[in-house]
């Protein structure tokens, strides 16, 4: 392009004639660059499709060039060494390397030893498609096959980059594929002949050998067909080729380990089958007495609870005595009383004589009742210690799930006894307070009679009266101890009754689990009947 002064506008230019370090870079010389210079018309080439390549418009536009600027003196000079339709430094390569070689501008070709079908050099045409994607979109070098303008090339593309960093052109090397076609067509032609005559020569040999290998391997054919109906005893016999002995040696050792697996699971399935069966027989038997002691149990709870109801009944009654005789002890303290005012009254005391004489009437009435409740408490004392000996049999009946109960029957038979002693108590009670009331009756007729008389004996009337006050404190001390033992008893029956009920579902619980383990038991010996059934096919001996 020649030195001179030059004037521009063209970035690269201006950051390189501002700068004091020498640059060099390759560059696409604005095409409004070219025109101040009158180069336009003569370095713009003309675009032209190719079967695999697509035109792109604006690629032919400037110039590719190598622009250096360096400072001399005070002055800046510019050179710049345009690629484009430089055929010389192309063919500087193939040369060098041979095959063919190509400065692109873009996807456009401007400089290239590549000649189209009429033997002209191909400039202005474009890269193929998928050059184009790899090496100018995705900045990456090409390598491979590529159809370049009428013929597939091995090839390689290397981007070329500005100053910037950007992709403005590639440099192609490529070798034409047809000559490597056609000697690899030949030498697999020559391969493939090789091949040929190997086949013959091998399957000459293979048929000499399958025919001293036949005999042996069908003899294993054979006797893997017996093997698979279940025939272990058979054996194939040992000779021929090394490797016919090692396979009839290997068949026999497989047999022989087979025919020693079946005979051990035929034995473990014995034994299981047997376990299974006193399994299912130990299930069956628990679950028999588990339901039958789930029955005892419910029995006894049933004649609890009419136990408990005669407890209630025995409480009420002791309640009721209780009442009668605190009644009892108020009357004979107010009895007592009035014999203390006999002193100053005769009169009071003729009428507290007939007081005392209906009181003691009354009293023998109270007395009657306490006597027919002392029987009944004995009465049911005694059914309480029979029960709870029937309950101590049932408990150890039970074994160790009846220990809890055994403690509460125990129980309950030392609390009959005490109620027992309580009524006999009672009535030593009751035995002397008849004979008070005897003897009241008898004061009461003399004082009646004898009103002079009364005046003496009121001291002995008073003292009779402390002596009832303190036998009827006796009787009431009595009946609120039956009171409270018949409630203890009440309590006690409770708790029996609870757990007899968890005795009950306990039963239930093992007599469920039982029949579980014996479904369980039964579904094994069935699963053992069809291992055996399977085992069977199998000849061993």
């Amino acid at each position: 392009m020649g030195t001179q002064p030059f004037r521009t506008s063209w970035n690269y230019l201006v950051r390189g004639l501002a700068s004091t370090q020498p640059t060099v870079s390759i560059e696409v010389v604005p095409a409004k660059e070219l025109e101040k210079l009158g180069l336009r018309g003569a370095l713009e080439v003309p675009m032209k499709e190719t079967p695999n390549g697509t035109v792109v418009p604006g690629e032919n536009e400037g110039a590719l060039s190598i622009v250096a600027v360096a400072p001399m003196g005070g002055r800046r000079v510019v050179a710049v060494k345009t690629l484009v339709r430089d055929f010389d430094f192309v063919d500087s390569i193939v040369q060098k390397v041979g095959g063919t070689a190509t400065v692109f501008q873009r996807g456009v070709r401007v400089a290239t030893t590549v000649r189209n079908d009429k033997g002209e050099r191909a400039v202005g045409t474009v890269v193929s498609d998928a050059v184009r994607k790899t090496t100018l979109s995705e900045r990456q070098p090409y390598r491979g096959e590529a159809f370049v303008v009428n013929k597939t090339y091995i090839t390689v593309y290397e981007p070329l980059r500005d100053s910037a960093g950007d992709v403005v052109g590639m440099l192609y090397v490529g070798v034409d594929k047809s000559p490597y076609t056609k000697a690899t067509r030949s030498f697999a032609l020559a391969m493939g002949g090789a091949a040929l005559l190997a086949i013959a020569v091998v399957t000459l040999l293979a048929f000499n050998v399958s025919r001293a290998m036949g005999r042996p391997l069908g003899e294993v054919g054979e006797a893997a067909s017996r093997v698979a109906t279940g025939d272990l005893t058979v054996r194939v016999p040992s000779g021929g080729y090394r490797e016919v002995e090692a396979l009839s040696g290997s068949f026999n050792e497989m047999t022989n380990g087979l025919r020693s697996i079946i005979s051990q699971v035929e034995a473990a399935v014995m034994q299981l089958r047997a376990v299974a069966g006193e399994i299912t027989a130990a299930s069956r038997s628990s679950a028999e007495h588990a339901s039958m002691q789930a029955s005892s149990v419910a029995q006894s709870t049933a004649a609890l609870e009419e136990l408990v109801r005669s407890f209630e009944s025995v409480t009420s009654g002791a309640k009721h005595v209780l009442a009668i005789a605190e009644d009892a002890l108020e009357s004979a303290q107010d009895g007592s009383a009035h014999v203390s005012g006999t002193a100053h009254a005769m009169d009071e005391v003729a009428a507290s004589a007939r007081e005392m004489a209906e009181a003691a009437s009354a009293m023998t009435a109270v007395t009657r009742d306490i006597e027919e409740m002392t029987a009944i408490i004995a009465n049911i004392a005694g059914r309480t210690k029979i029960l709870a000996l029937n309950a101590a049999i049932e408990a150890a009946r039970a074994g160790e799930a009846g220990k809890g109960f055994a403690v509460v029957s125990t129980e309950i038979r030392g609390l009959a006894e005490s109620v027992n002693e309580s009524a006999s108590h009672i009535d030593e009670l009751v035995t002397n307070i008849e004979a008070a009331i005897r003897r009241l009756e008898q004061l009461a007729e003399i004082q009646a009679t004898l009103t002079q008389e009364a005046a003496s004996e009121s001291h002995a009337s008073r003292e009779a009266f402390e002596q009832i006050v303190r036998q009827m404190e006796d009787t009431a001390l009595a009946a609120k101890q039956i009171a409270e033992a018949a409630a203890q008893q009440d309590r006690a029956a409770d708790q029996v009754v609870q757990a007899m009920q968890q005795v009950s579902t306990s039963s239930q619980e093992t007599a469920a689990a039982a029949e579980q383990l014996a479904d369980s038991a039964s579904a094994v010996d069935k699963e053992t009947e069809r291992l055996i059934a399977a085992i069977s096919r199998f000849k061993t001996k």
